[in-house]
């Protein structure tokens, strides 16, 4: 059987620029990209018609569509991070798992149950830094607590920020490395419970024509020019980079 290593998507839905999957197709063995929809999370959903579920499958559609003229796939389950790995070491023999770091309290918890029992398989998780450019303890004051004034604190951040903070991880260029095999069928929304709305997302991609017409002020009033702007400047990107990391604001 032949040892591969993993690279679990969580909050990083996207194959460009991908810090953890960098690293991860650079590991030497070949990576199977694998997302989980997370059984823990999913089911206290009380509305079915949740958007944020449609997005990331959404997502993970665009993905799977790339991935598979790579001659790769997404390997999906529709279950708890426990027993997706049980699953996952009774098929595959695995080196080691690649994701990137996720904050939130559940998980954070998550994150060290898996951990665990990576451990005893002796396998590793390898976890990276990718949606921020500092994380919470990387600001702080000198006595060691957290700012509390946003001026200081922006004074500190500009102070710390070098060019490799913002340098670029070009998983995009090392897709050759994915796993290949039979692509596998993602689950749909309707077998995980859920609707589909079947309302469009906004485009990821700035509208150029729109950031032209607004220099135009004869073709749109400067109350619509100012609209748009905040709609396609801040609402726009804030959906695709604050909600599951398909681009990097």
């Amino acid at each position: 059987m032949q040892t591969i290593n993993i690279f679990w998507f969580r909050r990083d839905l996207r194959l460009t620029d991908n810090t953890g999957l960098y690293h991860a197709l650079r590991s030497g063995n070949p990576v199977l990209p694998v997302f989980i929809f997370d059984k823990n999370i999913l089911d206290r959903l009380s509305d079915k018609a949740d958007r944020r579920v449609e997005f990331i499958h959404a997502a993970l559609e665009e993905m799977q569509i790339a991935l598979v003229k790579q001659g790769s796939s997404l390997l999906c389950f529709y279950t708890t991070p426990a027993e997706a790995f049980e699953k996952l070491f009774s098929a595959y023999r695995i080196d080691k798992v690649f994701t990137n770091h996720d904050y939130e309290p559940y998980a954070r918890e998550r994150d060290n149950t898996v951990s665990a029992y990576l451990q005893t398989k002796g396998t590793s998780l390898h976890t990276f830094k990718d949606q921020v450019i500092f994380e919470k303890d990387e600001v702080i004051k000198d006595d060691g607590k957290p700012y509390t004034v946003f001026t200081p604190y922006s004074r500190k951040w500009k102070a710390l920020i070098k060019d490799d903070h913002t340098r670029e991880y070009p998983s995009e260029k090392y897709g050759h490395q994915f796993y290949q095999y039979r692509a596998t069928p993602l689950p749909t929304l309707q077998s995980m419970g859920f609707k589909q709305v079947d309302q469009p997302f906004p485009s990821k991609d700035l509208d150029e024509q729109l950031v032209k017409n607004m220099v135009n002020k004869e073709i749109f009033r400067l109350s619509q020019v100012l609209q748009n702007w905040v709609y396609t400047c801040a609402l726009v990107p804030s959906v695709y980079a604050g909600w599951f990391g398909n681009v990097l604001a």
